[in-house]
């Protein structure tokens, strides 16, 4: 089955203080941490509590507040054609915040690697826009 939304992303701005804050609140999820793209990701996982949760999304620090398009980051399907909806973003009011860029993590060793993503399991690529009225959103397509 497809999924429209394939990721979401929830700005915390104390990284640390964001994951104290989900872990107790919500004490039946778990979390992975790592970094994507030199930027730290607690990723929701479920525990064992029996409880079958299908998201896919993680905490991920942000440095400083944006003036505007912040707030939960929605990521919407784009393996129908990324170039394509970008295009189309543009053409329709809405703003490319970052084009489309591969998924990769840079190790302590200096290192690149290019993982299969948590969202199903490919290399994957992204994208931020702004729709327009102003919400920050993204795209994600494994090709």
């Amino acid at each position: 089955m497809k999924k429209l939304i394939t990721w979401f992303e929830i700005p915390v701005f104390d990284f640390k203080r964001g994951l104290f804050f989900y872990s107790k609140v919500f004490r039946h999820l778990e979390f992975d941490i790592t970094e994507f793209n030199g930027i730290p990701h607690a990723i929701f996982k479920n525990s064992n509590t029996g409880a079958d949760f299908i998201m896919a999304g993680a905490l991920v620090e942000y440095k400083k507040k944006p003036e505007s398009g912040h707030g939960p980051v929605l990521f919407f399907d784009a393996n129908l054609g990324m170039d394509d909806i970008l295009k189309r973003i543009e053409q329709n009011g809405g703003t490319i915040v970052k084009n489309k860029t591969l998924i990769k993590n840079q190790l302590e060793d200096g290192r690149t690697i290019i993982p299969k993503t948590l969202i199903d399991g490919n290399v994957g690529y992204y994208a931020y826009f702004t729709d327009s009225e102003g919400n920050k959103m993204g795209l994600y397509s494994n090709g």
